[in-house]
């Protein structure tokens, strides 16, 4: 079974936490002894703490940053044409 504790820093994950969740990009921000800081990306960044020996049910592919950035910025897009749209609501 993969734990969060073989996640590594730097790097970022596809991964369902659990059989029934969607599915997430995640990226280590700091471990300690016993806890790992995650952050989650999408349509909202979310910052979370799991214990190392908690188990991830899927693992679905290891990105580097490169491959990440090039999602990522598809939501910054998507953010930039909101802003758009409402400034030209007023």
């Amino acid at each position: 079974m993969v734990t969060y504790a073989d996640l590594q820093p730097g790097n970022f994950y596809l991964l369902k936490g659990e059989a029934t969740s969607d599915i997430e990009m995640i990226s280590v921000l700091a471990m300690t002894e016993k806890c790992i800081l995650l952050r989650s990306f999408g349509q909202v960044e979310d910052d979370f703490w799991k214990l190392r020996t908690d188990t991830i049910h899927s693992v679905i592919e290891e990105m580097d940053y490169d491959s990440a950035a090039a999602i990522l910025s598809l939501y910054e897009e998507e953010e930039e044409e909101e802003e758009e749209w409402e400034d030209e609501e007023e």
